[in-house]
């Protein structure tokens, strides 16, 4: 696995060397978790419908691939430690999970957003 993908840089324009290579990237289920939940809230309002259909249809690709989703696990609950130990303000999001999950993988997290610079150890690539 070349990197893991946060969920900003799956919901802005996926840069092109992921879609060619998708099988190089995972995400973790946590990401998964907050794309859905964008999508059952757009499902709510009727001028967002089209949207959560197409946010449906972004979780149902990347469903497909199999191994593209990745479990949260021991490994991924002791990073997370880690990060929350060391500042109880850096882990008041989902955020710092997908940070733990990456810091445990060993590899970069792909993202569009800037406040993952207050994990240490996180080694981040913006798209």
């Amino acid at each position: 696995m070349r990197a893991m993908i946060d969920t900003s840089a799956l919901i802005g324009v996926i840069p092109d060397d992921v879609i060619s290579s998708v099988d190089d990237f995972a995400a973790s289920y946590v990401v998964r978790a907050e794309l859905l939940r964008g999508q059952r809230r757009w499902e709510r309002d009727p001028a967002m419908q089209q949207r959560a259909g197409v946010r449906a249809q972004l979780v149902s690709a990347f469903d497909d691939l199999g191994t593209f989703w990745r479990p949260f696990g021991v490994a991924e609950s002791e990073a997370y430690s880690r990060l929350a130990a060391a500042s109880e303000a850096a882990v008041r999001s989902m955020d710092a999970f997908i940070a733990a999950h990456a810091i445990a993988a060993g590899v970069p997290l792909l993202t569009a957003d800037r406040g993952f610079t207050r994990f240490d150890d996180l080694d981040i690539r913006y798209v």
